[in-house]
């Protein structure tokens, strides 16, 4: 075998050790960039960690559809974990849920949210005798819609449903962030509420109900609304309440931007647009409404626990808002509607659950009892004389709270908040 001259090996070597400091070089830059893709998915802040359901756009960002799309969402999808992502973990598959048409003012389609500054809430959805169909799509279009991230968990309060209306392990199957707390025994939605506030901790509470299609970025426009009032943390604020038809939980229709209000009988309705009721009001900002429409709004939870929750004493169902309007205004806080959140309702004619009336009467009495002056009194039993004869029970402890909130008189609630109430309403919805 021919040996190697000296030249040749010494060439030879030269060039063994080029091309093992290239292969070198080249895998230190391929481990570099890796590891930069790494940490950019791990430090992922929120804004590019979660991602819509069913194709929709991200955040603040325009759908591309026409404003006039529409169909069902959801479709066959995994319900997402924290951040959007799957995380690897099977999970039930989203029941389809109706997808409205955009119905946002185009301010609100483009907004951008900053996540990072916005606080963590609890959300609280109390049902009875709901229906699969509607109690599963409802939280099907709350996970599809919403930055999960921001929600510590979605807090279902069964109350003291039979069986066949339970629903427990087929909504715990949706997403590792729903619960389902049981009353053995029914309580009624009001106290159903106050259960569910004092079983989370987190610094906001989102009451919700489970008949309800919400939108996209619907609760990110209430969060930043009260991360506003951080220092003061005397806001309730409300989306607006698009109408699904009672009869075909499939169709939408766009709501107009009413106030709250309520008559002298304490019953709740919609009255005056805002544009009306305010010529320099400009939409869609956030307006304020003298009264709650029901079950739907956030607030601080320590806000929500200072003013003394909901009257417990109060049963079943009814009046609980108003009363809760009167304490609000007249303590020292304020109630909003903010248009860029939407969802549609079902307002509907009749409860799927028995509602005794003169349980409603009570309330509405304990809540005159306590807010109403002698002569605003007088109006509450003109307009519900089956008032006088009905026992509402013991109200010194709300009246000592009234007083301990050092709250304004009704009068300066009819001159400063609602100066509607010294004439007849037209309703308006």
């Amino acid at each position: 075998m021919p040996s190697l001259k000296a030249p040749g090996l010494a060439s030879l070597v030269g060039a063994l050790i080029l091309v093992s400091a290239l292969v070198v070089l080249l895998e230190w830059h391929a481990v570099g960039n890796l590891s930069l893709e790494v940490r950019s998915h791990l430090r992922g802040d929120r804004r590019s960690r979660y991602q819509d359901q069913g194709g929709g756009p991200r955040r603040g960002v325009a759908a591309d559809a026409p404003a006039d799309a529409g169909g069902v969402g959801g479709a066959g999808e995994e319900a997402p974990e924290e951040g959007g992502h799957a995380a690897g973990r099977h999970l039930r598959p989203l029941p389809s849920f109706p997808t409205p048409r955009e119905v946002r003012h185009s301010s609100c389609v483009s907004r951008e949210y900053d996540l990072e500054a916005m606080p963590q809430v609890a959300i609280i959805i109390p049902y009875l005798n709901e229906t699969w169909e509607q109690i599963s799509q409802t939280l099907a279009s709350m996970i599809a819609h919403t930055p999960l991230e921001l929600v510590d968990q979605i807090l279902f309060i069964d109350d003291g449903n039979a069986n066949e209306w339970q629903h427990h392990d087929q909504l715990t199957a949706m997403h590792p962030k729903v619960q389902v707390h049981r009353n053995e025994e029914r309580q009624g939605l009001i106290r159903s509420k106050v259960i569910g506030a004092g079983l989370v901790s987190s610094p906001v509470v989102m009451f919700m109900e489970p008949h309800c299609i919400v939108v996209q970025d619907w609760i990110q426009p209430l969060l930043e609304r009260l991360a506003g009032s951080r220092s003061k943390r005397n806001l309730i604020v409300m989306p607006t309440l698009d109408i699904i038809p009672e009869e075909d939980f499939t169709d939408y229709r766009v709501a107009n931007h009413h106030i709250g209000g309520f008559d002298w009988s304490l019953n709740f309705n919609w009255m005056d647009l805002i544009e009306k009721r305010n010529r320099s009001y400009h939409y869609p900002d956030p307006y304020q409404t003298p009264a709650l429409s029901g079950g739907i709004f956030a607030m601080w939870r320590d806000y929500w626990e200072r003013m003394g929750t909901f009257d417990v004493n109060m049963t079943e169902w009814g009046g609980e808002h108003i009363e809760m309007s009167l304490r609000i205004w007249r303590c020292g806080g304020s109630i909003e509607v903010v248009p860029c959140s939407r969802m549609g309702h079902v307002f509907r004619k009749r409860n799927p659950y028995v509602v005794h009336q003169q349980q409603v009467i009570k309330n509405l009495k304990r809540a005159a009892l306590v807010w109403l002056e002698e002569e605003y009194l007088a109006k509450f039993f003109e307009q519900v004389p089956a008032a006088r004869s009905i026992d509402a029970g013991d109200v010194s402890e709300r009246q000592r709270l009234k007083e301990g909130l050092h709250c304004q008189s009704m009068s300066w609630y009819v001159d400063n908040v609602y100066p509607e109430l010294r004439h007849q309403q037209p309703r308006r919805r």
